[in-house]
């Protein structure tokens, strides 16, 4: 029980208990302007160190330690898009196993049929993504003693392997023509052409071209600094960049600062016109004031591609994709395109675009075998 007590003019809560291992300790906190808001947290502080104490191998069911590891671990420390996913794979969870199933009795035969049966229909990716938390939180449950070993450990990952038709890219001339006419058509009325030509000519995901500012801009070394991102999906904030290493500098040709520079002088003057200062200052900011989303940057480029008579269209991820193919073709560094596009190390562009290597490698073959020919 905690005793709730008044130190000078705030509240503090203090309370005895034992842990898992039968030792005693305090729990102590204190600040509270109100005794109230002290009673209240005493009790949130009371419910969960009876979970934590409760946390022992004939009690512990597996959604128990589940939502004990993710608020103690991950709740509040990721993108939103993030957090979603631990109530979606609860869910899954509990659809499978129930409430009762205890922690101790989950098998590593039993977690590969709940694999099997969670990966009919769904991506190998989504069957990794859930198997990876899943296999932390056992690791933690491992480490607090509930269970001697990770029933993850050996698990074979179901779900349908992307094909390589998933990855979908302009070829050269579709996609020079889709610049040209992406430039001409850019306007503050018209954002989505200057989103499309930074795409194209940057290889940048959608959420970091919007989440730009003009401090982000270097026009006189024509670089772009993705430091954040812009969630479009939760009503448009600033966020965090997909991973620390998607942080990068980009060079950009002199095509793309004169575009910034001409979209720059429209929106000062515009915005000049109607009285209106942008406290973020973000560059992809239209004539309504308002960042377009991907529902509607991906419709005007549909519109776009219907209008050019492209008959293998591509949605705006997929400009991300015909970057690299157009790169590789030009007998770019793989290692550099790995950096400009943001990815942790070279095994992932690898793994990704590793088919579209396969013409670039032939070029490669012939040009080893005539320089060992010289040898």
């Amino acid at each position: 029980m905690a005793s709730i007590r008044k130190r000078g003019k705030t509240w503090g809560y203090r309370i005895s208990y034992k842990d898992v291992d039968g030792n005693y300790k305090v729990k102590e906190k204190s600040g509270f302007a109100l005794k109230r808001l002290a009673e209240e947290a005493a009790r949130e502080a009371e419910v969960e160190l009876q979970r934590g104490s409760a946390m022992d191998k004939s009690s512990t069911t597996l959604l128990d330690y589940y939502r004990y590891w993710i608020k103690t671990y991950k709740a509040g420390k990721h993108a939103q898009v993030t957090e979603e996913r631990y109530s979606t794979i609860e869910r899954h969870l509990q659809n499978y196993f129930g409430e009762a199933k205890l922690l101790t009795g989950i098998t590593r035969t039993q977690w590969q049929r709940f694999l099997n049966d969670f990966g009919e229909g769904r991506a190998r990716e989504t069957v990794s993504k859930l198997n990876s938390y899943v296999r932390s939180m056992a690791d933690s449950a491992v480490a607090d003693r509930i269970i001697y070993s990770n029933f993850t450990t050996g698990a074979v990952l179901t779900g349908s392997r992307p094909s390589k038709d998933k990855i979908k890219f302009l070829q050269d001339d579709d996609l020079s023509k889709l610049k040209d006419y992406a430039s001409q058509k850019a306007s503050m009325d018209a954002m989505w052409g200057y989103i499309v030509v930074t795409g194209i000519l940057t290889g940048a995901r959608l959420s970091e071209i919007v989440g730009l500012t003009w401090a982000d801009i270097d026009i006189g070394n024509a670089t772009i600094d993705i430091n954040k991102s812009w969630d479009y999906v939760h009503g448009g904030f600033f966020k965090d960049t997909k991973t620390d290493h998607s942080r990068r500098v980009i060079d950009i040709p002199a095509e793309l600062v004169n575009l910034l520079k001409r979209l720059k002088k429209q929106q000062a003057e515009l915005n000049l016109a109607q009285g209106y200062r942008d406290e973020d200052q973000l560059v992809f900011r239209n004539s309504r004031h308002i960042v377009v989303g991907d529902a509607g940057v991906n419709k005007s480029l549909k519109r776009a591609e219907d209008k050019l008579g492209i008959t293998n269209p591509i949605t705006f991820h997929g400009l991300r994709h015909s970057h690299v193919s157009y790169l590789l073709a030009k007998g770019v560094d793989i290692a550099y395109i790995s950096k400009r596009l943001g990815h942790a190390n070279i095994t992932i562009t690898l793994g990704v675009y590793s088919h579209l290597l396969e013409s670039t490698q032939k070029a490669q073959v012939a040009i080893t075998l005539q320089a060992l020919k010289s040898l």
